[in-house]
C-alpha cells in the first residue's frame, strides 16, 4: 500500500510542472496586447511622417530605437515562454526539424537565464541610446540611473555566463566541435 502512495505522491509532484502552463498562456496574451501596441505606434508614426511631410531625423531614429526596443522585449517574452515549456513542462514535439528554432536544441535553465539577462541588458542600452539622441534634453539624473542599470545589467549576465560555462565544460567541448564540422551536399564532413 505504501509503494502506491509513493508512486502517487511521486507522480502528483511531477505533474506540478503544469501549473506552469497558465503562466505562460497569460504571457502570450500579454505579447499579443504589447504587438497591437506595437502595430498602432508603428502606423502612427508612419501616417505622422507622412501627413506633416517632416522628415525629422532625430525623432525618426528615437522612434526606430523605441521599435528595436519593442522587438526585444517580444523576444524576450518569446524566449521566456518557449523555454519554460522546453526546459520544465515539456519538450516540443516538431516534425520538420527546420521550422525547429536553432536555440531551443542546446538550452537549460542556465542558458536561458543567461539570455534573458543579456537582453535586458541590450534594452537597458536602447533606453541609454535614446537618452543620446536628444542630449541637450537630457535629465542626467534619470540617464546616470539608466547607464549603473545598465551596468548592472551587463555585469550579471556576464556573471551568469562565466559561472554557466565554469559548471558546463563539457558543453563548451561539444560545442567547439559542433562549430569546426561543415556540412557537404548533406552529409556532415570534418
Amino acid at each position: 500500500m505504501s509503494k502506491v502512495w509513493t508512486k502517487r505522491l511521486g507522480d502528483a509532484v511531477f505533474a506540478i510542472r503544469w501549473i506552469l502552463y497558465p503562466i505562460n498562456i497569460g504571457l502570450i496574451l500579454a505579447l499579443c496586447f504589447y504587438v497591437v501596441g506595437f502595430l498602432v505606434n508603428d502606423c502612427r508614426f508612419i501616417w505622422d511622417m507622412f501627413r506633416h511631410w517632416t522628415w525629422d531625423m532625430e525623432a525618426m531614429m528615437v522612434m526606430l530605437l523605441g521599435f528595436v526596443d519593442m522587438s526585444m522585449v517580444a523576444n524576450l517574452i518569446v524566449m521566456v515562454v518557449q523555454g519554460t515549456q522546453r526546459i520544465f513542462i515539456h519538450r516540443f514535439d516538431i516534425s520538420d526539424k527546420s521550422e525547429r528554432p536553432q536555440w531551443l536544441d542546446h538550452i537549460d535553465s542556465g542558458i536561458l537565464k543567461v539570455k534573458i539577462a543579456l537582453s535586458i541588458a541590450g534594452i537597458t542600452l536602447i533606453q541609454i541610446l535614446k537618452d543620446f539622441v536628444h542630449v541637450e534634453q537630457v535629465n542626467w539624473g534619470n540617464t546616470l540611473h539608466r547607464i549603473i542599470i545598465h551596468v548592472v545589467a551587463l555585469f550579471s549576465a556576464l556573471m551568469m555566463a562565466l559561472i554557466w560555462r565554469i559548471t558546463h565544460p563539457e558543453w563548451a567541448a561539444d560545442h567547439a566541435t559542433e562549430e569546426n564540422e561543415t556540412v557537404y551536399d548533406g552529409r556532415r564532413q570534418i
